[in-house]
């Protein structure tokens, strides 16, 4: 029963990331190619998109894991039904199957433990405080996201991508609730070179103001895009 009842408050959770920006007046492409594109439609067969996740944290330490993104019942509009392995073992978090999809939703998964995870460092799991974190973030991107064109290694290639970076906390009124996250930044790199078109999801909490590539961080996580295997 406990099962049954995490898994419901968690797809709610999903329909709030995952919802089409589209609905709402002033929100930006941004959302769309994020959110609501068409990702899979570069796949033409049944398989798996593969993910590692990487946590560096200055009390923790680090952890590794998977995601895995299982595609079947591959249709001609190109949609497909999707079942996600969102880490293993004792981490592992139940998600119900989505039918019919086209966008790839390992963001959306991400995002929805991110921001869990958040409203626990604060004190709070109450609903409406990872609600409130989760609105932030979409209205941010909703807003704009400061945009770079870059290159990433696919299949022993450069390819090139697009990466969107926010920062959904800095100018908020309640970050006093959690000063150590009011400058946290999240980007996403996105590549219709390769499978799935998500290259990373990767959140960065800065030692100081402002951070750079390069520059040490006080927690660095990230879901990053490993390979595509088809279905025997």
């Amino acid at each position: 029963m406990k099962k049954i009842w995490l898994v419901s408050i968690l797809s709610y959770g999903l329909l709030i990331f995952g919802s089409n920006a589209n609905a709402v007046t002033g929100f930006s492409n941004i959302n769309n190619e994020i959110f609501d594109n068409a990702h899979l439609k570069n796949i033409k067969e049944e398989g798996t998109l593969s993910y590692v996740y990487k946590k560096e944290h200055f009390v923790d330490g680090s952890r590794e894991d998977t995601i895995d993104l299982v595609l079947t019942n591959v249709r001609n509009t190109g949609r497909k039904d999707t079942h996600i392995d969102f880490f293993t073992g004792k981490y592992n978090r139940p998600y119900q199957d989505r039918e019919n999809q086209k966008a790839n939703s390992v963001v959306v998964f991400f995002l929805e433990y991110d921001v869990r995870e958040l409203a626990k460092t604060i004190n709070s799991s109450r609903p409406e405080r990872w609600h409130y974190l989760q609105k932030k973030v979409k209205w941010q991107l909703a807003r704009g996201a400061t945009k770079n064109e870059i290159e990433v290694e696919y299949n022993g290639t450069k390819v090139p991508a697009s990466q969107y970076m926010i920062r959904p906390y800095i100018n908020d009124p309640k970050k006093a609730d959690f000063p150590l996250y009011a400058n946290k930044y999240y980007i996403f790199t996105l590549s219709d070179e390769i499978p799935g078109a998500i290259y990373q999801v990767r959140t960065i909490v800065p030692d100081g103001d402002e951070w750079q590539e390069g520059d040490e961080a006080l927690i660095d996580e990230s879901v990053t895009f490993v390979g595509f295997t088809v279905s025997e």
